[in-house]
């Protein structure tokens, strides 16, 4: 690496972790940025990634959510930020108010169509919010995880059923069971991506792909992603299955187990 290079890393290292706005002709691009770090989120930037959601310009008629840099979408939840939160409560398994869960909640309400631009490592919770986009475009070096079992954690009830509507039952298992990442032509096989783009053209066939939403009429876009909503909405999960979910949430969070391999994690540069 040149001195060149090695200067850019640190900058990227230095940068505070953040979500950013840009709206260029009618397309609101989101950024994930904490690109010393693979993009990996915590509490704050999914707050701020709830905000910008909720509060999007009134001009835009599509968005697309990426990571900061060609690197990664989102290597997923920042472990040390994870541990830090188990320890300070409440419990990352009241999942009605966790960060997450409201920023996919808010992804899921924009009323315009989203897009998932994935380049990179798309893992965990970065890849629950690729899946929460309507559409979903991966660079043909992309590699999309969900690893709970490899870190010894479930998911919500939630993910685990958008995860289920997208690639069926027996898809799911395989993610699941093993998690292992898999490329972004399997990824595209299973229905996790809808398109995969030479990694040097992904970014520039995602924004044609954006632009061309965008030139329909805003209206019928809006009202198509609507009654979308309605023949798709899933029928409600009952008390008792939410809190058998919260409870098997809350024994993994709070596992020996657990802890040990989130140290591992944390430990590694």
């Amino acid at each position: 690496m040149s001195t060149t290079d090695d200067a850019g890393a640190r900058a990227e290292a230095d940068e505070a972790p953040s979500v950013r706005l840009a709206l260029t002709d009618e397309v609101a691009t989101v950024t994930l940025s904490a690109p010393g770090r693979g993009n990996a989120l915590d509490a704050a930037m999914l707050e701020a990634l709830e905000g910008l959601l909720r509060a999007l310009p009134a001009a835009a008629r599509v968005v697309v959510l990426r990571g900061a840099g060609a690197r990664a979408f989102s290597t997923g939840y920042h472990v040390p930020s994870l541990v830090a939160e188990l320890a300070a409560g409440p419990s990352v398994s009241d999942f009605e108010r966790h960060p997450l869960e409201r920023a996919l909640r808010a992804l899921e309400a924009v009323a315009v169509p989203t897009l998932a631009l994935v380049l990179g490592n798309a893992y965990g919770a970065g890849c629950e919010l690729a899946l929460a986009c309507d559409l979903r475009l991966a660079a043909d070096d992309a590699r999309l995880c969900m690893p709970p079992a490899r870190l010894g954690v479930l998911y919500s009830a939630t993910g685990m059923r958008r995860l289920l509507e997208l690639c069926g039952p027996a898809a799911a298992k395989e993610l699941l069971f093993t998690g292992a990442p898999v490329d972004a032509q399997r990824a595209a096989a299973l229905g996790l991506v809808n398109r995969v783009a030479p990694a040097a053209h992904a970014e520039a066939e995602a924004l044609a792909l954006a632009r061309t939403i965008a030139e329909n009429a805003p209206l019928s876009l809006r009202h198509t992603k609507t009654i979308f909503r309605r023949f798709l909405a899933p029928p409600p999960l009952d008390d008792a299955a939410l809190a058998e979910v919260a409870r098997l949430r809350e024994e993994c969070f709070r596992s020996d187990e657990f802890k040990a391999r989130a140290a591992r994690l944390a430990a590694k540069p």
